[in-house]
């Protein structure tokens, strides 16, 4: 999604796009676009440095974290980006000091913004750390692997303690 800065009108540029899926790179076993990603946003210019500010809806499918699953869901965020360009003086490949007030800038050269990098940032930290099929999923048995969603196992090692763990389970029965 790359847009030219000449192009951005003074009062900004409102767009409404249905982008790609594979601009985006989100295709892991663990995570994955279904869909393209809907992304209504606006850039502004003022001078050289230009500001994206938009929402983006992006479909994944997930593997659930305790019972291996993949399933459907949904990323809806904001995303507001600002680009400056790049500094004459610094070739590309040479070292420059950043201060904390930019971090949350981007780099755009030759005249062209693109947003895809911020979007699929924002996709990818929008992702829980610990993806759930549903709230009380119940995961899969250590024994024997079965889906204890859909039947309870017949396996008898709920009681037994790791024996490396048995010291544990001693000092909490003393604090009882």
């Amino acid at each position: 999604m790359i847009f030219e800065v000449e192009d951005i009108p003074e009062g900004g540029l409102n767009f409404d796009i249905l982008a790609d899926k594979g601009q985006f790179g989100i295709d892991q076993p663990d995570c994955s676009l279904t869909a393209g990603i809907k992304v209504k946003g606006k850039l502004s210019r003022i001078g050289e440095d230009v500001t994206f500010s938009g929402d983006l809806h992006a479909p994944l499918q997930g593997v659930c974290t305790r019972c291996l699953k993949q399933f459907p869901f949904d990323v809806k965020s904001k995303v507001q980006v600002h680009f400056i360009p790049r500094a004459k003086e610094a070739s590309p490949g040479s070292e420059i000091e950043i201060t904390e007030s930019d971090i949350d800038k981007e780099v755009y050269e030759e005249g062209r913004i693109d947003v895809t990098g911020p979007i699929r940032d924002q996709i990818l930290l929008e992702v829980p750390l610990r993806n759930l099929c549903q709230e009380g999923c119940k995961g899969i048995c250590p024994d024997c692997g079965i889906d204890l969603n859909l039947s309870q196992c017949n396996c008898q090692n709920e009681g037994n303690i790791d024996p490396r763990l048995a010291v544990l389970k001693n000092f909490k029965d003393r604090l009882k």
